[in-house]
């Protein structure tokens, strides 16, 4: 029989096999973070839209009543 052939580097491919996926598993990880991170920032912005919307309603309506009080007074010195 002949002799088994060995890889000469297959000891280096090994050690920097294990080094990416010790890389991969960490990189995993600060996703995992930075996923949760954006969920917790997400839901923190999505009551800021709310109380800016609200506020946004509220303003429309203020216009909304200085023009008519406007036009009463208007209207009303004009057929005084």
């Amino acid at each position: 029989m002949a002799p088994a052939i060995t890889n000469p580097y297959e000891e280096r491919q090994t050690l920097l096999l294990e080094r990416i996926i010790k890389n991969v598993d960490l990189l995993n990880e600060a996703l995992l973070e930075l996923n949760r991170s954006l969920s917790e920032i997400n839901t923190h912005n999505q009551e800021i839209t709310i109380v800016s919307e609200m506020w946004n309603g509220y303003h429309r309506n203020v216009d909304f009543n200085l023009q008519n009080m406007d036009m009463g007074v208007n209207s009303g010195a004009h057929g005084a």
